[in-house]
């Protein structure tokens, strides 16, 4: 995925909304993902006063955009040519600011505001602090964020009880791309707390988020020199990377997946249809990355895997002939193992989500499931490479066809949707058991 197809696919899509090629019932879909291209993904850092969400912004933003010590309200920061500010006063009026002057605006008072920066990392994410006296407060911010939230970031050093009770407020969608930061690991580490503190998170909030990451913001900041050179050792130890690794990883997802779904759309629905010249935006300007350019992409400490369980409704599908092929290879037989394992799993899980009623056993939560689920297929087999032998080339391509079919049906939504996602994974299912079996 280069920035030259992304920016292409977002002019496609927009031409073929244009020559209404797109059904209605899809444009506002259609619209998402155009903005899924072309906007920076939205990051949201939550956490109570003191947790050290500002450091954070700053390490993320590469510049010491908010000073310490300094009260400011709900901050949103995006990039922009010019330093810009403006914001909304507790009863309802809107004021402005020339620039950005912290001072200034921590003198107003507001409840909101939002400041436009030229940073270069805002090419890639736009940032919102969360500004919360209380966990009640933090509790009642957490749903009106989830909307605009793409990767959220908990900043704590304990994660209490009432900061759980908060968390627990979040959608399962803003769940899938959230990180738990415990900050101010060096303060925790030089009182021995850092270690029983990272055991007792772990209990609590391991299935809540995709990673726990211990990090220490401000050495993380202070190994990036002011001529720009970084000393990637104290940047690694202090988990500065990891973090930074782990934000890029998950930014590349969400655009390739967004990339995904609009071939899948385009193709479908404006399979002729090609931009043309005068219609095709300019460019956008190069993308600085958050780390440096030869960091990295995967995270230094692991990210937890939380792919989301898969239905396992009982839908009626046509059995397929196993392929016609030798007997398994052994390295064959292991991936069908524990790819059947997975599933098996994943369904149990779904199955008592669907009969508790909570959101995760919604129509489009399933089917997200079904899309996040042939994608974990598709890296999992991808690990076995060429050992396999055909059989396993042969599953690779039953699931990349099966995860445009969800990316479409993810688009549509329609009244068939679920049954037609779930067929899919029952059908991907019952070809691996039936190649075991032969």
């Amino acid at each position: 995925m280069t920035q030259a197809e992304t920016a292409a696919a977002a002019a496609s899509l927009r031409h073929a909304l244009a020559q209404g090629r797109i059904p209605a019932r899809l444009q506002a879909g259609t619209g998402t993902l155009l903005e899924q291209l072309e906007k920076p993904v939205a990051v949201t850092l939550f956490g109570l006063a003191g947790s050290g969400k500002s450091s954070v912004a700053n390490l993320l933003l590469g510049s010491q955009v908010i000073p310490a010590g300094v009260s400011l309200p709900t901050l949103q920061v995006s990039g922009g040519g010019t330093a810009a500010c403006s914001g909304v006063l507790a009863d309802g009026s809107g004021f402005s600011l020339p620039g950005f002057d912290t001072g200034a605006l921590a003198a107003r008072g507001a409840v909101f505001a939002e400041a436009q920066l030229p940073l270069p990392a805002l090419n890639q994410i736009s940032l919102l602090e969360i500004s919360a006296p209380d966990a009640a407060a933090l509790e009642r911010a957490v749903p009106w964020a989830a909307q605009r939230t793409g990767i959220a970031l908990w900043c704590t050093q304990d994660f209490t009880a009432a900061e759980q009770a908060a968390w627990a407020r979040a959608p399962e969608q803003m769940k899938d791309g959230a990180f738990l930061l415990v900050t101010k690991a060096d303060e925790l580490a030089a009182q021995d707390r850092l270690t029983p503190a990272l055991a007792g998170i772990q209990d609590a909030a391991s299935e809540q988020f995709n990673g726990i990451l211990p990090l220490a913001a401000l050495e993380a900041q202070a190994a990036r020199a002011p001529d720009g050179t970084v000393d990637r050792d104290r940047l690694r130890r202090s988990g500065g990377q990891a973090l930074i690794s782990a934000i890029m990883h998950e930014v590349k997802l969400r655009r390739q997946a967004a990339l995904d779904q609009a071939g899948v759309l385009l193709a479908k629905y404006a399979p002729a249809a090609a931009a043309p010249a005068e219609d095709t935006a300019a460019p956008p300007p190069p993308v600085a990355p958050l780390a440096e350019p030869d960091a990295p992409l995967a995270p230094e400490t692991p990210v937890q895997d939380r792919s989301a369980p898969v239905a396992q409704a009982p839908v009626a599908a046509a059995e397929s002939a196993a392929p016609q092929d030798a007997a398994l290879s052994p390295e064959a037989r292991q991936a069908y193992d524990q790819a059947l394992d997975y599933l098996s799993a994943q369904g149990r899980s779904m199955g008592q989500a669907l009969q508790d009623g909570t959101g995760t056993g919604s129509s489009s939560q399933l089917i997200r499931t079904a899309l996040k689920s042939v994608q974990w297929l598709d890296s999992h087999f991808e690990e076995f490479g060429g050992n396999g032998g055909n059989a396993l080339a042969e599953i690779r391509g039953a699931v990349s066809e099966a995860e445009d079919l969800i990316q479409l049906i993810q688009v549509e939504q329609d009244g068939t949707s679920l049954f037609d996602a779930t067929s899919i994974l029952l059908q991907l299912k019952r070809d691996m058991q039936a190649q075991l079996a032969a």
